[in-house]
């Protein structure tokens, strides 16, 4: 098989999803160029638009293979999108097609970008696959340059991994994704936020592939509000950080108890080298599953992987373990202060550089 027919046998297995609100004309044409490039299922909702987009609709329906849904009042990106994908569910083209590939109204998204998606997910037909625009360009207007920086270095510093461009409209999502898609929470632009979160806590594969960045007339027909739709945004990037740091904080008391009880208690008179050494691993064990049942009950991560991932997790444990004794003791036989308050200001100070480590490096074969 040739590389034309590869792309056209990709295109051929994937529908497009189209999310619209009050569409620019341009879009029959551009739903027309879809369907020359071999897209053969396209569906496209009319998310509350007002009666003068009636026309542009019409024309969409007129066109073979391309399904119209609507909503009767606007509802939000997210529940266009969501509604789009139970209807694929509902014709039961998950046993058909491999992929959908959704893709904004406003004709920012490339008809080749567009293929090299279906391309992209062909060659990771597990992963959710992320248009990543280039932010840097002198055409990219400056709130959204602000605004996928913004997201894209909160999601890094709450999750570990840095997205280039957290607000893309063009994904594609294979078959075995869609009834996921659908329950995950969100209604408008913080859905797709949210479909990020919710990969990175659940082990969902994710790639990228660099798409052309295409402005027209500064974003002006956007319908993306900074004010009004930047805060659910953020929201959803902070509310893991909740259970996180929950988990941590009951995780950090149980380790500290145990390490008082072990220093102050069990082995009382001892040598300090050595009774800090053996509060040290009583103290990392309880604290360490302390946090993997806290972890399991809230959701933090799934089971997935789960036995390569506790292999590594405990290797982080006994390097924070090692680092720890090693202050605690130095610092208890320099001033004679006592080890319980000393480890408490030094695992706080561990527990900072470990929460930058942990998603890097524990699950860093997932993504």
């Amino acid at each position: 098989m040739n590389c034309a027919e590869a792309a056209s046998l990709h295109n051929a297995s994937s529908i497009i999803i189209i999310p619209a609100l009050e569409p620019p004309p341009a879009l029959v044409k551009y739903v027309q160029a879809l369907r020359e490039r071999g897209f053969q299922r396209i569906v496209v909702v009319d998310d509350g638009s007002s009666p003068a987009s009636a026309g542009i609709f019409a024309s969409l329906a007129e066109l073979r293979e391309c399904v119209v849904l609507r909503h009767e009042v606007n509802r939000g990106k997210g529940a266009a999108l969501k509604t789009a994908l139970r209807h694929c569910l509902q014709q039961g083209w998950q046993e058909v097609y491999c992929r959908v590939i959704m893709v904004d109204a406003d004709g920012q998204h490339a008809v080749e970008d567009v293929c090299g998606m279906a391309r992209a997910s062909a060659e990771h037909p597990d992963a959710y696959v992320l248009g990543i625009r280039d932010f840097n360009q002198k055409i990219v207007p400056a709130r959204s340059r602000f605004g996928n920086r913004l997201t894209s270095g909160a999601f890094h510093l709450l999750y570990g991994r840095y997205l280039r461009d957290t607000q893309t409209g063009l994904r594609a999502l294979p078959a075995s994704l869609w009834r996921w898609a659908t329950e995950v929470a969100g209604d408008r632009f913080e859905y797709e936020t949210n479909c990020l979160v919710q990969a990175m806590k659940q082990g969902i594969p994710m790639a990228e592939m660099p798409i052309q960045t295409l402005y027209f007339d500064k974003n002006a027909g956007t319908h993306y509000r900074t004010l009004r739709d930047s805060w659910p945004i953020f929201k959803v990037l902070i509310s893991h950080l909740g259970t996180y740091s929950l988990a941590g904080a009951l995780s950090a008391v149980a380790a500290l108890a145990a390490f008082a009880w072990t220093d102050l208690v069990w082995l009382r008179g001892t040598g300090p080298a050595g009774r800090i050494f053996a509060a040290s691993i009583v103290s990392a064990a309880v604290g360490s599953l302390t946090r993997l049942l806290l972890h399991w009950l809230f959701r933090v991560r799934t089971e997935r992987n789960m036995t390569d991932a506790t292999a590594k997790y405990y290797l982080l444990i006994a390097g924070q373990m090692l680092a720890s004794y090693l202050v605690v003791l130095a610092i208890h036989s320099a001033t004679g202060w006592t080890a319980v308050w000393v480890k408490l200001v030094a695992d706080i100070v561990l527990a900072i550089i470990g929460y930058q480590i942990h998603p890097r490096w524990l699950f860093k074969g997932e993504h």
